[in-house]
């Protein structure tokens, strides 16, 4: 991905105010999607006049182009094909967009035009590799224009045939997949995916698994979470490819950890959040839930959320990085993963930055969300202390008042003592609240908060 400029903030904040639906989630999915589709884009829109953004505005607030908050592929890429949308001329470039999106039967065309306008620009006297005029070599200024477009992005030269210049159909749907998962080419992945026919099915399920392993593996970045948001949304929204996930490499941490570290750290979070909701809807073995996410996997999590919620600068993304804390901490699947991560103990450090975090965050809220806020840390907060020994629970309630005293946590305001913050928030947990039967998990809601001296709230969900 290109240097994110002033001018790529500028473009994507234009392009989120336009998105107006009265579900808040849906919108703010929505602009989450924007965002995804500016950084993958950043070449193509950063030298985008205002009055050229018009074209933009009129695609984007085209309903066609959504399914639910995520964007629609197959029908955003035919808007960005078009010459025109609502009268307003197509300021980017057709062919780049068709590639990449796949509009197989613009291609042909659009790249003639690329080539006429690739040939204008070589001077008469330039010559090709036998000495004579380039200008008169088609296939001359065909295979530079080719090597130039795949210097550039080897999607742009992907759909032609260097050899005959024609275009290149990819009827074999599986190879098609496998490339665009070496290209990190989300767009590609999606329709070589939805083209492979019903032979071909029986071997997606495994591609999906290596292409999700494989990804994981190597540095994130941008372009690889785009993929990766892609598979695991296909397969999280599938009963029957769930258990796709148990056949990931463990490495550990378990086996979901390494692709949601790589979702988390690109923003992501609304995949996340879609994950972690599944999983607190599924029913797994007992044997399969330290491998779905081990104890330390569990812990380093909820720290590199804690971290996102603090310092991204986007409010849609703190917010769902923070619910998704909340919902890992609520999560019935997690119970042992809970009790590990508040003791001290030479494995694993305890999530006390996740709490000192939370805390920071409630702090700098001056909406109405502020005492919900307030009331999901007391709860939290009664769980540990239900379920920790007396100096279990101390040595956790001394981190977080240390980690608030010691250590800068982003977001905190000055003239705030965070240390006695939490400390007021100590002293408002009940004496003793009870567990579930089963001896974990969250007492209930509205129980803990009245013991707390907080009432009048609502039990709430929140996946």
């Amino acid at each position: 991905m290109p240097r994110w400029t002033d001018r790529h903030a500028t473009i994507l904040k234009k392009l989120q105010n336009i998105i107006k639906y009265p579900d808040s989630n849906i919108a703010a999915g929505r602009r989450l999607a924007i965002e995804k589709w500016v950084k993958t884009y950043t070449g193509e829109v950063e030298y985008l006049k205002d009055d050229e953004l018009q074209f933009l505005y009129n695609v984007f607030r085209d309903e066609n182009c959504w399914s639910g908050t995520r964007l629609n592929t197959a029908t955003l890429g035919r808007m960005l094909t078009e010459e025109k949308v609502g009268e307003i001329n197509n300021p980017l470039c057709r062919y780049n967009m068709a590639c990449r999106y796949c509009v197989t039967d613009k291609i042909p065309q659009l790249f003639q035009k690329q080539l006429e306008s690739y040939k204008s620009g070589f001077s008469s006297e330039e010559v090709d590799d036998h000495g004579k005029p380039a200008t008169n070599n088609r296939k001359y200024v065909r295979n530079e224009l080719l090597n130039a477009m795949n210097s550039e992005d080897p999607v742009l030269s992907f759909w032609i045939d260097k050899k005959s210049g024609e275009f290149k159909k990819h009827d074999n749907a599986v190879e098609g997949f496998n490339k665009a998962v070496e290209f990190k080419w989300s767009e590609g992945v999606e329709y070589f995916y939805r083209s492979i026919n019903q032979e071909g099915k029986k071997k997606i399920d495994n591609l999906m698994v290596k292409a999700v392993a494989s990804l994981s593996a190597i540095q994130a970045n941008h372009n690889i979470a785009t993929v990766l948001d892609f598979l695991l949304h296909e397969i999280i929204t599938d009963p029957i490819k769930h258990k796709l996930l148990l056949e990931l490499s463990n490495k550990g941490k378990g086996v979901i950890y390494q692709p949601l570290s790589t979702l988390i750290q690109c923003g992501f979070v609304d995949t996340v959040q879609d994950i972690i909701k599944h999983l607190s809807q599924e029913k797994v073995l007992v044997s399969e839930k330290k491998k779905i996410l081990s104890h330390c996997g569990y812990a380093f999590l909820l720290s590199s959320l804690s971290n996102l919620m603090l310092e991204d600068p986007e409010i849609d993304i703190q917010i769902k990085a923070r619910m998704i804390i909340v919902n890992l901490l609520k999560c019935d699947l997690f119970d042992e993963h809970k009790k590990a991560v508040v003791k001290f103990s030479k494995n694993i450090d305890p999530i006390t930055d996740v709490l000192a975090g939370l805390i920071v965050d409630w702090q700098r809220d001056n909406s109405s969300n502020n005492v919900v806020k307030k009331c999901e840390i007391l709860e939290i907060l009664q769980f540990i202390k239900d379920f920790c020994s007396d100096k279990d629970f101390k040595l956790f309630k001394d981190g977080i008042t240390n980690d608030l005293k010691t250590v800068y946590v982003s977001g905190m305001k000055d003239g705030i003592d965070y240390s006695k913050v939490a400390e007021g928030l100590f002293s408002q947990l009940g004496k003793s609240a009870h567990l579930s039967p089963e001896g974990s998990g969250f007492s209930d809601p509205q129980t803990v908060l009245e013991s707390a001296g907080v009432s009048g709230v609502s039990s709430r969900s929140y996946n």
